[in-house]
């Protein structure tokens, strides 16, 4: 199970590192979610189609490069592209 799981993470982790600067692009903007960088804070993720500021947080990243903000967004979307769970409202 095990290696399984940790398979599915090294092929995850491949593809992401493959893709160029235009599918990151397109990604991203099919993607419901984005990054937003707060001084002192870091990086948290909001979801675009939430107007509410507070309904639309869905995590916080910490103090991290927006490239790695980046790469989370297109892991779950790369993930999740099938079952959108993550992105509905609670």
């Amino acid at each position: 199970m095990w290696l399984k799981k940790w398979l599915a993470e090294r092929r995850l982790n491949r593809q992401i590192a493959n893709l160029s600067e235009k599918q990151r692009q397109e990604i991203l903007q099919q993607s419901p979610l984005e990054a937003g960088a707060f001084q002192g804070e870091g990086f948290h993720i909001f979801r675009k189609n939430e107007p509410d500021f507070n309904k639309a947080y869905v995590t916080s990243l910490g103090e991290v490069s927006g490239q790695m903000a980046e790469d989370w967004i297109i892991r779950q979307y790369l993930q999740n592209s099938t079952d959108d769970s993550l992105y509905s409202q609670p």
